[in-house]
């Protein structure tokens, strides 16, 4: 699993692409990257189209950057997402707190 992250500071957009596994070793990494860039304005779009499988400690990092981003659902957008990454959403209702953009 590996994170990386893209800053447009122009358009206060901070996009966090998910390589492989999302689960509890991402932990650290992720809430740097959520803390570092976190602003009164900045969205955040998490990329989980090269994610090949979610568990509960990433639902958990999920629901404290809505947390931070206060529950601004347009703050936090999903995208990219796979059919098992989907399920996984599904079934913990995500898609009536985040924006989900299924994978094209």
């Amino acid at each position: 699993m590996s994170i990386k992250t893209v800053v447009d500071e122009d358009k206060g957009v901070v996009t966090i692409f998910v390589i492989g596994s999302f689960d509890v070793s991402a932990y650290e990494e992720f809430k740097e990257n959520c803390r570092k860039y976190l602003t009164d304005s900045n969205t955040f779009i998490i990329d989980l189209e090269q994610a090949t499988y979610m568990d509960s400690s990433a639902l958990g990092m999920l629901l404290l950057l809505r947390e931070k981003t206060l529950g601004d659902k347009t703050r936090v957008r999903l995208i990219n997402v796979g059919t098992e990454v989907q399920s996984i959403l599904e079934i913990a209702q995500f898609n009536q707190l985040f924006l989900i953009e299924p994978k094209a």
